[in-house]
């Protein structure tokens, strides 16, 4: 019989994802590979699902050729071109910022966060962080084919698999419960 449970999820946050995209940046210099910008995002959002039980940016996430990304993001920063009011843009493969960082917009975890990830990983070039990735089980269980240029869903409950879980996955899903209840 199928698994009959709803997934957790978390809508996309554009307004916090174009503030943690443009934090990234200036830690960066202000520009920064694409794919090693997604891949630091993700970073973030299991970091900090893991510990307070919600992501930074949020959104749909899948897992891709080159591991995991929130769809929402990926979409968000290939649309952002020179010809947008976006505070970001997207040129030959680089994200540059355009405008400033607002961490107003960013609650004090999700900077701690951010920061601990560029920390840990921000020295490390786009293709060592995509081959991170591959080496998560969140990634290997659902992309089953690594050969596919294709995208599947990858569900919350997942980023679980490489972490220790301290009873903060079940926390989330009965206050989504509890949520969907009182909608």
């Amino acid at each position: 019989m199928p698994d009959q449970t709803r997934h957790i999820s978390f809508p996309y946050d554009a307004e916090k994802a174009t503030q943690a995209v443009l934090w990234l940046l200036y830690k960066h210099g202000r520009a920064i590979n694409r794919l090693k910008l997604v891949k630091l995002l993700f970073y973030a959002d299991r970091e900090h699902l893991s510990r307070y039980g919600r992501p930074i940016v949020g959104g749909h996430y899948v897992t891709m050729q080159h591991g995991p990304v929130s769809s929402e993001l990926l979409n968000h920063i290939n649309k952002a071109s020179a010809d947008t009011e976006a505070a970001f843009v997207n040129e030959d493969l680089r994200v540059l910022a355009r405008g400033p960082v607002d961490e107003d917009k960013l609650s004090e975890s999700d900077i701690e966060v951010l920061n601990q990830i560029d920390n840990k990983y921000g020295r490390y070039d786009r293709f060592v962080l995509r081959d991170l990735t591959h080496e998560l089980q969140a990634w290997k269980k659902n992309y089953p084919n690594p050969e596919e240029d294709t995208s599947y869903a990858l569900p919350y409950e997942d980023f679980f698999l490489d972490l220790e879980d301290d009873g903060i996955l079940e926390i989330i899903r009965e206050h989504q419960e509890i949520m969907d209840f009182s909608n």
